[in-house]
């Protein structure tokens, strides 16, 4: 019996490849959240999008308060409705757009880079902020997951919100999607291989997402190393990954060492997934996306 999802959410997902909005946090926990982030921030010297990029990633290892909101029950059990009872958390990562600011997310897929299989990575994608229309949410190409893995390459466009700068570079249905509007606290649900962009936040507030990447523990990575990864509900009888301890001390010498390693593992995986998957993508391929670029909000 599904725990907070009616079986038409269940079924509107596993047809569109995503769903949104959901409500989790209350706004008590969204301001204790933000001001916590505001503090991380203060202590690290700067955004997390503008100081060294491993604080974007990852913070469930050093910091209690993003421990505690990977593991918020609203959003275990919407995932569990989804993938079953046994969860990892894979990764967390923020994407935040300052306002006014020309950052954007081309038409990617999550699935590309992360070498999970099967395709069965769910990412809740959190709000601590507004996310309307003006401020660049998530926008869906509805069904497109069904495909499976497209094309895309790397390091191809400026100001990208993600680091590796990805583009889908063959053709796939974009005539119908659909906006990740988002209030504070609420979360969208997208399938690893929905395709998905954002544009500019054209507001005079900060937009301010965190993305859970979640999986069942049944899920394998296809590296060439053991990863790391966090036990968020249920039981783990795969040991596909290196299960991890929740922090105790924020920034702690053994919560630091964690990421730090964390960090590295996810990096060398990167590039290692990035060679695999791009070395046959020919050399014109980026065409037809180049002469498509991001629409403007309204």
């Amino acid at each position: 019996m599904p725990k907070i999802l009616t079986p038409e959410q269940q079924a509107g997902y596993r047809a569109n490849g995503f769903l949104s909005p959901l409500d989790a946090l209350t706004p008590d926990e969204v301001a204790r959240y933000r001001e916590a982030l505001r503090e991380t921030e203060a202590r690290l010297g700067g955004s997390l999008m503008d100081i060294d990029r491993k604080y974007r990633g990852n913070l469930h290892f050093l910091c209690g308060w993003m421990d505690e909101l990977i593991h918020h029950p609203k959003i275990l059990d919407a995932v569990e409705d989804l993938i079953g009872p046994d969860i990892l958390l894979y990764t967390s990562r923020f994407f935040i757009k300052e306002p006014h600011s020309e950052t954007i997310a081309a038409w990617h897929q999550d699935s590309t880079y992360f070498g999970l299989r099967p395709y069965e990575h769910v990412t809740a994608w959190v709000a601590l902020s507004n996310v309307p229309r003006q401020a660049g949410p998530m926008e869906f190409a509805v069904g497109s997951h069904i495909r499976g893995q497209l094309r895309q390459r790397s390091k191809m466009v400026k100001n990208s919100v993600n680091t590796a700068g990805q583009i889908i570079v063959e053709w796939f249905d974009r005539s119908q999607t659909e906006f990740g509007v988002l209030a504070p606290g609420q979360f969208s649900l997208h399938h690893t291989c929905t395709v998905h962009q954002s544009g500019p936040n054209q507001s005079v507030e900060r937009r301010i997402g965190i993305a859970l990447s979640f999986i069942p523990t049944r899920v394998r990575h296809v590296g060439t190393q053991r990863m790391p990864a966090c036990l968020v509900r249920g039981d783990d009888t795969y040991s596909h990954f290196d299960l991890q301890p929740r922090p105790r001390v924020d920034f702690g010498v053994a919560e630091t060492q964690r990421h730090e390693t964390s960090f590295k593992a996810y990096l060398d995986s990167f590039y290692e997934q990035l060679a695999l998957v791009e070395k046959d993508i020919p050399a014109n391929a980026a065409s037809f996306s180049l002469r498509h670029p991001l629409p403007i909000a309204d």
